[in-house]
């Protein structure tokens, strides 16, 4: 299970269910101890062991689920707890086996099977717990000094370990099984989900990350940006055919992708227009980005023809939109004084 919405959800269930029970098998505990229901001199114990299990799951409620944020954490925490303290004192307070408590026991193994992560070693922790609560049946039945001990034959004690036992294993497991299952389907849907994401920010003809995952990638941050398109693209498409021009641009992107990086991102911006952000420092972008017009004018051959390429570089300036605004202007610049040219923040570069 991760630490997702549903996770959250649950770990806030359990929480205030814990807390909630633990509190209450206080008030249970000093209510029927001044009623003399039980022994009056156990009840001033069972009550402050009562409370102390509301404050410690209170604490661990606030620490893994509002501080940390680790849910998944707490909801074994939590049912741990719950299973080996918790239910044990309440157990002890309210009668044993006579007031049916064991029944409420059965929380546990229901909540270990859902909640429990996939690891072999994990469970032997709601095996521990049964056979904590098959000895803490057995101290019942037979220990002389045990609170609220009640008085059964061997073949009984036997018949109701067994008979809880068997339902603990049964619903743990069921509920297990269920749970694997449902995360599997779940692992599914947020795989494919991943994977649509993925497709729906891919650009499909040269498979470079497109104008939606530009925009997003920009949110977190750059020092500049670089707009760059293949010059005279549009005779290379009337001589030879979209074709010959689709193969261009999947060829200048092969080029340009061997100096990218993830602080030197490439973009197809739209048409023969990409985009390069860049969160190098402007002195090592330039450096780089005239290693990359090497590059192409001496390996960006169409139909035999070297093919050149012109841009415009800006740095960052209030905001994305704007920067981008800035690295057009500059390509317009390039475009309208010869081509096969840089211009950054204005200049020429030689």
């Amino acid at each position: 299970m991760k630490n997702n919405a549903f996770a959250r959800k649950l770990a806030i269930i359990l929480g205030f269910f814990g807390i909630s029970a633990n509190f209450l098998g206080t008030l249970i505990s000093l209510f029927t101890g001044l009623a003399h229901v039980s022994r009056a001199e156990n009840f001033i114990i069972d009550t402050i062991v009562c409370f102390a299990c509301t404050l410690i799951l209170a604490f661990f409620f606030y620490y893994y689920c509002f501080k940390t944020k680790n849910y998944n954490r707490f909801i074994f925490v939590c049912i741990t707890f719950c299973g080996f303290v918790t239910f044990t004192a309440m157990y002890i307070v309210t009668g044993n086996i006579v007031c049916g408590f064991p029944f409420y026991m059965m929380i546990i193994p229901v909540c270990y099977g859902f909640s429990l992560p996939v690891k072999k070693i994990k469970f032997l922790f709601p095996i521990s717990n049964l056979i904590f609560y098959i000895v803490l049946f057995v101290l019942t039945f037979t220990a002389p000094y045990f609170p609220g001990r009640t008085t059964l034959s061997n073949t009984s004690m036997i018949q109701h370990c067994t008979s809880f036992s068997v339902t603990y294993l049964f619903l743990f497991f069921v509920c297990f099984l269920v749970s694997k299952q449902f995360m599997k389907q779940n692992q599914k849907l947020e795989d494919s989900e991943k994977n649509y994401r993925e497709l729906s920010s891919r650009d499909e003809l040269t498979g470079l990350y497109n104008r939606r995952a530009l925009d997003n990638r920009a949110e977190l941050g750059f020092s500049s940006a670089i707009i760059y398109d293949i010059d005279f693209f549009k005779k290379i498409n009337d001589t030879y055919g979209h074709q010959i021009g689709d193969i261009a641009l999947k060829n200048l992107s092969q080029i340009v992708l061997k100096y990218c990086s993830n602080e030197f991102e490439l973009y197809r911006y739209g048409g023969e227009e990409f985009v390069i952000l860049s969160r190098l420092p402007d002195s090592l972008t330039l450096e780089l980005f005239q290693h990359v017009m090497n590059d192409v004018r001496m390996h960006f051959i169409v139909e035999g023809n070297s093919v050149t390429i012109s841009a415009g570089i800006a740095s960052f300036c209030e905001g994305y939109e704007n920067t981008i605004k800035l690295a057009d202007e500059n390509l317009y610049q390039a475009k309208t004084t010869g081509r096969n040219k840089i211009y950054m923040n204005g200049k020429e570069i030689e």
